[in-house]
């Protein structure tokens, strides 16, 4: 049987990697070409040894009045911005909008770091006020560095 700390979800605005980084996360080929998530994806996936099911949300703007509902019984809750001022700016929105609602912990993932312009992780934390790691998604060496802030944030108080 699962805790709640083994529930992960991804939320975040459309098109700001969410997708990618499960599937970095689960060692499989990224594709370049953009397939928006419907509804939800769920994925069963192994931290410190134990089975975690990630739940990635799709970000249109018709799926976000659900993402109340499938974020209950999360043990974290993954916020993914793509790391442009304008994207931050949102994402900081759904976090004020969101945040009275989730009963998890919360981090965010800074994703896209590999673009020219990137805000750095650092300045992305001050703008949102949650724990910020950076990442890019499309990289896959970046695979345990995913893997590991997982389980780090997942299995820390």
């Amino acid at each position: 049987m699962l805790t709640t700390k083994s529930k992960i979800c991804f939320f975040g605005e459309s098109n700001v990697g969410k997708s990618t980084l499960l599937s970095l996360l689960q060692g499989r080929n990224v594709k370049t070409e953009r397939k928006p998530t419907i509804g939800l994806e769920i994925e069963n996936s192994y931290l410190n040894g134990q089975k975690s099911v990630i739940w990635d949300l799709g970000g249109q703007e018709h799926f976000k009045m659900m993402w109340q509902d499938f974020m209950k019984g999360a043990g974290l809750s993954v916020l993914v911005t793509d790391s442009t001022e304008e994207n931050v700016q949102k994402t900081k929105e759904i976090y004020e909008k969101f945040s009275r609602v989730i009963r998890s912990k919360v981090i965010a993932i800074a994703n896209k770091q590999d673009l020219p312009g990137a805000m750095s992780a650092e300045d992305i934390q001050k703008r949102l006020g949650i724990k910020t790691y950076g990442m890019s998604a499309i990289r896959s060496e970046l695979r345990e560095r995913m893997k590991e802030i997982l389980e780090y944030e997942l299995y820390s108080d």
